[in-house]
């Protein structure tokens, strides 16, 4: 693999930046060059402030599992398009991001009827006709500042994506991406205790499985998935060496999270893919060996 890029800044005034390139790479294997520019554009809207613009062009290889079995494929492509806020301070931050991305040339192989998995050992038709796009907004809010000695931050994510690769018979939304993500992370510092406790929320809506007995590809959604999880870092001496003795429970309230199902050959009977446990808890003392210089 060979790459290169040049990019330049370029200040067009106090409040407008503009930052273009041109990246270049080529694949002995594929044995086929790409080249993509990429650009972005910076408004500032006030002291901690600013709007900005951004477009590039992607490239990445296929999977190793498809190259392994043919050398007729080239390069998968994605464009994307992002338009951005944020808002930066000492204490609080926010950014909220709205994008398009449209794929093409993804890999795609020939559509037997049947897809219980993804591992598929022998493919066959493999070719990059396939397309896609993925649409969304990303919104991140940090406080440090509100709650004394407290630092939280909320994430938001809406996706809406679809995509005809892989042995996919028509263009579908996959497994792995879910329309909504929530997370809710929250930390504090209690100095006469001296430990940090911290707590996470994280949501997400259902996602697409594959159902035999459903004639819609991908038409089925598993239920929504939720974890509460908990811990505590106690700061202390271990042999006059700074130590830290912390523990955390995932899933606290002992939520019923199924990723999927695993149907028979005959469709008739189905097993649900879940956590090999409802709560996982862990304990763990970390020693800072060789400095006995901290003074908590």
């Amino acid at each position: 693999m060979q790459a290169g890029f040049v990019e330049g800044e370029f200040y067009l005034n106090d409040i407008l930046v503009v930052r273009t390139g041109l990246r270049t790479e080529h694949s002995s294997y594929l044995g086929q060059w790409n080249i993509a520019p990429r650009t972005s554009l910076a408004l500032k809207t006030g002291n901690r402030s600013q709007v900005s613009l951004a477009y590039g062009v992607f490239y990445q290889n296929p999977d190793d599992r498809y190259l392994i079995q043919s050398h007729s494929l080239g390069y998968e492509k994605a464009i994307h398009y992002l338009l951005n806020y944020q808002y930066l301070s000492n204490e609080r931050t926010f950014r909220i991001e709205a994008y398009y991305k449209n794929y093409s040339q993804l890999t795609k192989y020939d559509f037997n009827g049947i897809t219980t998995d993804y591992s598929v050992i022998n493919y066959t038709g493999l070719n990059n006709g396939g397309s896609g796009f993925a649409r969304g907004l990303d919104i991140f809010w940090r406080d440090k500042k509100s709650i004394p000695d407290g630092d939280y931050w909320i994430s938001y994510s809406y996706l809406d994506t679809k995509r005809d690769f892989r042995d996919y018979p028509i263009q579908a939304t996959p497994p792995f991406a879910a329309k909504h993500t929530l997370n809710v992370v929250y930390k504090e510092y209690i100095s006469v205790l001296k430990s940090q406790i911290g707590a996470t929320y994280s949501f997400s809506s259902g996602r697409t499985y594959y159902n035999p007995n459903n004639p819609v590809f991908l038409g089925d959604k598993t239920t929504d998935y939720n974890d509460l999880s908990l811990n505590i870092s106690y700061l202390t001496r271990l042999l006059n060496q700074f130590t830290i003795l912390y523990i955390s429970v995932n899933n606290l309230p002992g939520f019923t999270n199924i990723y999927g199902y695993n149907y028979s050959a005959n469709g008739q009977f189905r097993d649900a893919i879940t956590p090999t446990s409802r709560r996982n808890f862990l304990v763990g003392l970390f020693v800072n060996i060789g400095d006995n210089t901290f003074n908590h």
